[in-house]
């Protein structure tokens, strides 16, 4: 990477992150990504250190994700014109981009980050968009578990912790799962829909452990995951999102967002590795609210920086006017009296 502060290994060209074996949790947000994470954790996997969590809320109990990171992350959607709700169009090759290189010392993050050797489990939801660069950066083999839910189910979820509406959030859900599966291809993944975990959650993990087993990387761990623990951290109540009524609001799915619901359940298990998944284009509608969503909140943005410089004009003129009073005659004559004013206030 053209001026990256990346350090790599000159022999093997990988970067000098922690070297894991890493697990990436890949899945659009209220997936049940955080809950999965925290059962792998519980299984055995290293989690983000609890001084780089994200904190607890009324949405999660805890996200088990870096907050330093998802920074990190948020800095390269917003790098190339998006967010996480307004994902930016991502040309191929994006990653090579000069503009993407720009970046801090991600190593330094993320050794903060993961401090304890071993094989290290990863969740951000923004996973879905930026595989292609994260894919480079850190050392191979990679894995990965790709949890999606039902689209209604998420975008419920999405309305009721930041009140957006439905048709956003199913737009939400094809963009990220769409570009899962085609950024996954060619990485070892076991597929799962979250609504399996949460109805047997110790089959689950027992045929997830089984799948690792298969894996180079794993055979030290093989035989010694805790299920029980794993299963555990699924069934507390607090780690339930939204289930998916599929009576009401089914006008909201479209026959691609069908088509890539019948993928993915097609898909479920494990895979070495994943391969190309055929799937019609995304639906024009996705494309056109996810662009009008981008746009607002590129107005807002310009608005606000409008109003940045407006109040920075303001400050150096008031800070120009004390600078005068200063250096007055006035405030000079003045300096015995405010003497005596301070003795006596204190």
């Amino acid at each position: 990477m053209h001026g990256s502060t990346i350090d790599r290994d000159a022999n093997s060209g990988t970067s000098a992150m922690p070297p894991g074996p890493w697990l990436m949790v890949v899945g659009m947000h209220r997936s049940g990504t955080s809950a999965v994470t925290g059962a792998l954790g519980a299984m055995g996997f290293a989690t983000p250190h609890q001084d780089d969590r994200m904190g607890w809320n009324e949405s999660n109990p805890d996200h088990w994700e870096s907050v330093s990171i998802n920074r990190f992350d948020e800095g390269l959607l917003s790098r190339m014109g998006g967010s996480w709700e307004a994902p930016p169009d991502l040309p191929v090759g994006w990653e090579m981009d000069t503009e993407v290189d720009k970046v801090s010392d991600l190593v330094a993050i993320v050794e903060r980050t993961y401090r304890d050797p071993g094989p290290i489990v990863w969740k951000d939801p923004r996973l879905c968009l930026l595989l292609p660069y994260w894919r480079r950066v850190l050392p191979p083999p990679l894995a990965a578990v790709l949890m999606w839910r039902s689209p209604l189910a998420v975008a419920r979820s999405l309305h009721k912790r930041e009140g957006m509406p439905l048709a956003n959030g199913v737009a939400l859900w094809e963009r990220y799962n769409r570009s899962a599966l085609e950024h996954l291809v060619g990485v070892d993944t076991y597929v799962c829909d979250y609504d399996k975990v949460l109805d047997d959650p110790h089959a689950e993990f027992a045929t997830i452990a089984e799948w690792l087993s298969f894996l180079p990387q794993f055979e030290a761990q093989a035989g010694s995951w805790n299920l029980g623990d794993a299963a555990s951290m699924i069934t507390e109540p607090t780690s339930r999102p939204l289930r998916a009524d599929s009576q009401s609001d089914d006008e909201l799915i479209l026959e691609q967002q069908r088509e890539l619901i019948d993928r993915l359940s097609e898909l479920a298990g494990g895979h070495r590795p994943l391969g190309p998944t055929p799937l019609a284009h995304e639906s024009g509608w996705t494309t056109a609210l996810l662009a009008s969503h981008r746009g607002s909140r590129t107005r807002e943005l310009n608005r606000l920086e409008v109003e940045r410089k407006g109040l920075e004009t303001q400050l150096a003129e008031k800070e120009r006017a004390l600078d005068e009073l200063h250096r007055s005659a006035s405030w000079r004559m003045s300096r015995p009296l405010r003497s005596l004013a301070a003795l006596i206030r204190g």
